[in-house]
């Protein structure tokens, strides 16, 4: 198997620096999970590159050591965030809340790192208050810009916050939702945080939280766009070290569960009790320890076998399988389980930028849903597992029909 160039490995834990790490999860070597294929490139050898987790003996940081490079990661992106909307809405009220707990004033600023297309900061400029973007995804960044959202095509780091401080004086909140999880530099980011704050100034992040692999198995949030999988312990430890105080702490039930923490300047904000039950919670579940993630990696193992299973049997008895949805994460499942066309006739999604594609690595034909609804199959691998109410409830004429999903992630499965 080819493994691709562009790819750096670390030795030491990106948080804490200590070469103390162990390798507890290994999903193979992989395609880029957004790198969908186009049709005429079908025969041309993919760009894949290992796919391991490995926990940091010091600080518990679950971690990627292959790291590729973001110029090839996100100077040109497929996800755009107003296109889910359920996850717009839950930007939307996640912006409202920010202004209204800390936005004292006309006339201060808020930034968001990883801005997309713009939709969170577009509600937070409906309220009067100024806003800047940083992404480093040109195509996205042009789309918010002709929104009328300002977005600098750039990755954040400390020379462009002095810059943007130099030019549009200092923020009053950064934002940045699945951006700490993505970047390799964790202290730049924290210098860059620092140097564009204003002194009661508040950086707001949000992620996926760790407690998910471990309470439902979404391993599939692996892929090579998140270097970090994110745990309170970590986090406070290491921005304490590096002049910010996490001072809040909560979970969402957004893309699974999410993790969203609120740092500022020491002594600038009164330390939520949020901050130390998550901690202690963590502590408790013995995630300062290597076992439980070794355990966590059988189970998943088990996972795997479990649903090849199941899908195989549904295919002897002669029916006609198909995924639902063409969701990132579903290509690290895909890729890992071993689903390929010869199980899945195709997977469906509603994304222009999807539709006609082949999914990386297993190269299974993308179609859009509507066309699937004119000759459904008898059953689907969801892979859009975390829009699952949802989208049981749109499908309840398939479901009547005779229809069934196959719901690939957790200990208990149902559909």
């Amino acid at each position: 198997m080819r493994v691709s160039r562009g790819v750096t490995v670390r030795t030491t834990c990106r948080m804490c620096g200590s070469d103390k790490l162990h390798q507890f999860l290994d999903l193979g070597i992989q395609p880029l999970a957004n790198s969908f294929v186009k049709k005429e490139d079908l025969d041309q050898p993919e760009e894949k590159y290992p796919l391991e987790v490995y926990w940091c003996e010091r600080c518990s940081l679950a971690q990627l050591i292959h790291v590729v490079s973001p110029e090839i990661l996100f100077r040109d992106y497929v996800y755009f965030s107003t296109a889910m909307p359920k996850l717009s809405n839950h930007f939307k009220d996640y912006a409202k809340d920010a202004v209204k707990r800390f936005v004292s004033k006309e006339g201060q600023l808020v930034v968001e790192i990883g801005s997309n297309d713009g939709v969170l900061l577009k509600t937070i400029q409906d309220t009067g208050v100024r806003v800047l973007g940083v992404d480093p995804a040109k195509n996205i960044a042009t789309i918010a810009n002709e929104r009328g959202i300002e977005t600098i095509p750039e990755f954040f780091n400390e020379p462009l916050a002095k810059g943007i401080r130099e030019s549009r004086g200092v923020a009053r909140i950064i934002i940045g939702n699945n951006v700490v999880a993505h970047i390799d530099n964790h202290l730049d980011l924290l210098r860059g945080a620092l140097a564009l704050l204003d002194e009661d100034g508040v950086f707001i992040f949000e992620a996926p939280y760790l407690i998910d692999m471990f309470d439902n198995l979404t391993f599939d949030t692996v892929y090579h766009e998140h270097l970090s999988y994110l745990a309170v312990r970590p986090l406070v430890s290491f921005f304490a070290a590096n002049g910010l105080e996490v001072f809040d702490a909560r979970t969402s039930p957004v893309q699974g569960v999410s993790l969203r923490m609120y740092a500022g300047r020491p002594g600038r904000h009164p330390i939520s009790p949020s901050v130390r039950d998550l901690q202690e919670a963590e502590k408790r579940r013995g995630l300062d320890t290597l076992e439980p993630y070794q355990a966590l990696a059988r189970r998943i193992q088990d996972l795997k076998e479990d649903v090849r299973k199941e899908l195989l049997n549904l295919k002897k008895s002669g029916k006609r399988l198909a995924g639902y949805g063409a969701p990132a994460k579903g290509n690290t499942l895909l890729n890992y389980y071993d689903i390929g066309p010869d199980m899945l006739d195709y997977v469906t999604e509603t994304l222009p930028s999807k539709i006609g594609l082949y999914t990386p690595g297993m190269h299974i034909p993308v179609i859009h849903i509507d066309e699937a609804r004119k000759n459904p199959p008898d059953a689907y691998l969801l892979l859009a597992w975390n829009y699952q109410k949802a989208i049981l409830e749109q499908e309840e004429a398939f479901l009547k029909s005779g229809g069934t999903f196959v719901v690939p992630i957790g200990d208990k499965r149902t559909n």
